[in-house]
């Protein structure tokens, strides 16, 4: 075997061993959460009532929010900030700009991600929901 051959070995043999714990962990992990929002809220641009919703998770960038009434249904694009940890804080957060409240960031057991379609300036106030896990 050749020296770049070897190294290329090495190389994806360290990205397995760095990774996959964050993927096993996260395997075992809830794929649907619960918030109770008790505020109107937007999300890109258009406006949700306030109330209670779930969270399902398709993909790790890709989840569908839905009222529990049934009448909205959204799909959520992301884009991941931080890893995975132990016990993480489990919320949603909505950024207040201007007077209205915006879907920013989910903080879960996947770690956290941010809205693809919020920017959040430097501004924001931060309101936090919690996030409880759903069968």
């Amino acid at each position: 075997m050749n020296d770049s051959r070897a190294l290329r070995c090495l190389c994806f043999a360290v990205t397995l061993i760095m990774v996959l714990p964050g993927l096993l962990a996260a395997q075992n992990q809830p794929t649907r959460g619960t918030i109770d929002v008790p505020f109107d809220f937007y999300i890109s641009g258009e406006k949700l009532p306030a109330g209670q919703y779930t969270l399902d998770r398709i993909v790790p960038t890709y989840v569908m929010l839905r009222s529990k009434d049934g009448k909205v249904q959204q799909d959520l694009y992301f884009f991941q900030t931080a890893a995975p940890v132990k016990n993480p804080p489990l919320k949603v957060i909505f950024a207040l700009h201007d007077g209205k409240y915006y879907f920013a960031e989910v903080w879960s057991w996947y770690g956290k991600f941010q809205l693809t379609s919020f920017t959040p300036s430097a501004s924001d106030q931060a309101k936090d929901v919690p996030l409880k896990a759903a069968e």
